[in-house]
């Protein structure tokens, strides 16, 4: 079956790309072709373009610290870049609407809408494009699509509820990441809402070799992924310092924005990289990983590392996070994370344990698509 992809694969972020690849890969060891639509709109392109189109005095600033930065901004975005050509099975065309990718139809047998907060609608880059709406001919499906973690909240909204319901009637299978999700989709749909794992989960580890960069440290240390300006606080780092000081290495950050330079001051080493190949490098060589994102905790596991989810605090409040709580849960790794003040499971993880639950979590949502695929 020749199938389509659409998803958040042109974005300049490490979990976009490499659910990307991974959703890709998955489709193809099940014996289909896939290519991924090389779609990416107009203002997503703004977001991660090196100079801006100027609409205003923030554009002019912002061109200005690309001008005196030009070498290492630019070399950053080349990066992720080659790694989309390079990795990624793209269409020949490129579109950046909605009615170029019209011409799609007829080419398909499936097109499939990818993982990552692409059913976002609060998403600076959404378009309904993701929900497929130009899809005419060929069987729609959608694997863990996820609507962002405050969905619930919108329940009330009728106008929201009425559009997902119109663009998703005419789906044939609809499977979502998270059970938030679900339990705001069922309601509004005939067919049955499944929730499967993220799509980076279900491939062997050894798949990501081939776009995994040489190592970048020579020493042995702790990778702590923090996400710019969302996890980056003082009370993250301060937990993060305390244990790389219980365990006498030194602590490695990449960069993921201007922020990442205040980590300097807690005595992190900070790596000017930025792209999918050097994440995957600095967690698979780590002795720990210590990292606020959910993706950073998925290849974690998956590379079988010892790793802790990093709590923040705001006003003596733990900032939870339902994906990764529910990801620990479903490994049976609920202890392990690190909280400034807090006492932390310094036990080893034993890896037979964790594959035996995620094992059956990875055949149900593999099969989940292979059945959706099916002819």
């Amino acid at each position: 079956m020749k199938t389509a992809l659409i998803t958040y694969h042109a974005a300049h972020n490490n979990g976009s790309f490499l659910q990307a690849f991974a959703t890709q890969k998955a489709i193809e060891q099940l014996g289909h072709e896939c290519d991924v639509i090389d779609f990416s709109t107009p203002r997503q392109q703004y977001l991660y373009d090196v100079y801006k189109k100027v609409s205003g005095p923030k554009d002019i600033a912002k061109n200005l610290y690309a001008f005196f930065h030009h070498k290492l901004i630019q070399q950053r975005h080349d990066d992720f870049v080659a790694l989309q050509h390079q990795a990624l099975r793209l269409t020949p065309q490129f579109y950046e609407t909605v009615e170029q990718l019209e011409e799609l139809n007829g080419r398909y047998d499936a097109f499939v809408s990818g993982s990552d907060q692409i059913w976002n609608t609060d998403a600076w880059d959404y378009s309904d494009a993701y929900l497929l709406s130009f899809v005419h001919q060929g069987r729609k499906i959608s694997y863990a699509s996820s609507m962002g973690g405050h969905i619930l909240d919108k329940k009330g909204d009728k106008a929201l509820a009425d559009y997902y319901a119109k663009l998703l009637a005419d789906y044939h299978a609809i499977s979502v990441r998270e059970l938030t999700a679900q339990e705001y989709l069922q309601p509004l749909v005939k067919q049955h809402v499944e929730q499967v794992l993220d799509p980076t989960l279900l491939l062997d580890s050894g798949v990501y070799d081939s776009i995994t960069a040489e190592p970048l440290v020579h020493e042995p240390y702790i990778f702590y992924y923090a996400i710019d300006s969302i996890e980056l606080n003082d009370s993250a780092a301060k937990a993060v310092q305390t244990f790389a000081q219980s365990k006498g290495l030194p602590v490695y950050v990449m960069f993921t924005g201007n922020k990442s330079y205040g980590l300097k001051k807690y005595g992190f080493h900070l790596l000017e990289v930025a792209a999918p190949n050097h994440y995957l490098s600095l967690i698979k060589n780590a002795d720990y990983v210590l990292s606020a994102s959910f993706h950073g905790t998925a290849f974690s596991i998956k590379f079988e590392k010892q790793f802790y989810v990093v709590r923040g605090k705001h006003n003596g409040k733990v900032n939870m996070d339902d994906r990764m709580s529910s990801l620990l849960a479903l490994c049976g790794l609920d202890s392990r994370q690190l909280i400034e003040g807090e006492t932390w499971d310094d036990s080893t993880i034993d890896y037979q344990v964790v594959d035996e639950k995620l094992g059956r979590e990875v055949e149900r949502s593999k099969q989940y698509l292979r059945h959706a695929l099916q002819d």
